[in-house]
């Protein structure tokens, strides 16, 4: 990786105009894909650059990789090297993201057979599941995959739901019955069959709502809403047109309307500058799962206790929280803050909230400030640190606080390639 990191060095210094300080890339890769950004300065304020960011890209396409450069005006550089991190650079200093003990890579191996697929998600497929894949390899416009690719795409959409921290607890919108399908990114007895035009995949679900039924059908959430689709893959006929999220998310600002107009059957709503609002007006919107209030003042929420909310993200100067049961992601940002009882929470973010950080309720992934964090004696499965703006120094933290994360260091000088 030496020659690739001074290739990629000499790019910037000569790709940018004369007269930095210093450059910083932060950038995380793979697939021979990948996101960055380049700074300059202690300021780290963006600079404009015509370098090829196709040798960065490569670093990724063996395994993922997560760096940060560091180059002089005379071509010299440092560069640390990691993966197991999610670096986010958005806004500065990054915000890092590890998983304690990340989830194991399934061993990879052939199936040939439906049966096989059970034994690996260890639940079974109705009779007419089996019977349908005995005598066609279609039902309406879908093409049944095969075991093996069933297999790969369930793995796939576990992992992308499980490895990232950032992804858990989000509600989805969903279209359909009532309570017949729990409203998730995916569970593991969700078994993909195939795909819709749009490439959403279409799932025989073991694992109803209490208002559904073992082997209903439904369409992960995607180009749409989660949708139901069929009782059963027998009787599937995909739509004609898909639903979209009309009546089932909204995002507005206050002084643009007025509570008593949202639809009932709302389940997402973004708040944004809401003054004076009563939030209390909110509350017979009993569908509501997720809301996001943005550049508030005085939020008071108390009134929706009862409502199903799964996740909420609320900035303010004085915010009071609702003790809801149903509530399993909280991000609050502004002054004071105090925890109601939330006794489902699983996600918290108070990072930019002021809060007495040794009374925090145990949660599955927390996110806290770097100063936080000092004062901070929790190791939860995931963590995230804001604030801290050297990778070498996230990865110290990160290692406090039992993740063994590889990391190389790389110094030379800029040389074309």
């Amino acid at each position: 990786m030496q020659a690739e990191l001074a290739a990629l060095a000499h790019e910037l210094v000569t790709g940018v105009d004369p007269g930095f300080e210093f450059l910083t890339l932060r950038a995380s890769c793979s697939g021979g894909g990948g996101t960055f950004r380049l700074t300059a300065g202690p300021s780290d304020h963006d600079v404009a650059s015509s370098a090829s960011m196709d040798g960065l890209f490569r670093l990724g396409l063996d395994r993922p990789v997560v760096l940060e450069l560091r180059v002089e005006p005379d071509g010299t550089f440092e560069a640390v090297v990691t993966e197991g991190i999610v670096q986010v650079t958005s806004s500065l200093p990054p915000t890092y993201t590890f998983v304690r003990k990340p989830p194991q890579r399934p061993t990879e191996f052939e199936v040939t057979s439906l049966s096989e697929v059970e034994a690996v998600i260890g639940a079974s497929l109705p009779v007419e599941v089996h019977e349908l894949y005995a005598r066609t390899s279609m039902v309406d416009e879908v093409q049944l995959d095969p075991p093996e690719e069933i297999l790969r795409n369930w793995r796939w959409h576990l992992a992308d739901v499980e490895e990232d921290p950032r992804r858990w607890e989000h509600p989805v919108l969903y279209a359909g019955p009532p309570d017949a399908v729990r409203p998730v990114q995916f569970h593991p007895l969700w078994v993909p069959v195939g795909a819709n035009d749009w490439g959403d995949a279409v799932c025989v679900d073991l694992a109803p709502g209490p208002g559904g039924r073992v082997g209903q059908v439904i369409q992960l959430a995607g180009e749409g809403p989660l949708t139901y689709l069929a009782d059963s893959l027998p009787e599937l006929v995909l739509p004609d047109s898909y639903p979209g999220t009309t009546g089932l998310e909204d995002h507005f600002d206050a002084g643009d309307r007025a509570p008593a107009a949202l639809p009932p059957t709302l389940q997402q709503i973004t708040v944004r500058e809401p003054g004076d609002l009563d939030f209390g007006l909110l509350a017979r919107l009993t569908s509501l799962r997720e809301l996001r209030v943005v550049r508030g003042g005085s939020v008071r929420l108390a009134e929706l206790a009862h409502l199903p909310l799964q996740r909420l993200e609320v900035t303010g100067y004085e915010i009071e929280l609702p003790a809801c049961e149903t509530l399993k992601a909280l991000v609050v940002n502004g002054a004071r803050v105090e925890l109601p009882p939330l006794p489902n929470l699983r996600v918290l973010d108070v990072s930019q909230a002021d809060v007495d950080v040794e009374s925090l309720p145990r949660v599955d992934y927390l996110v806290l400030n770097a100063e936080q964090w000092r004062r901070c004696r929790q190791t939860p499965a995931a963590a995230g640190v804001v604030g801290e703006s050297s990778l070498a120094r996230a990865l110290a933290w990160a290692a406090e606080r039992g993740a063994g994360l590889p990391r190389e260091v790389f110094r030379g000088r800029a040389a074309s390639a």
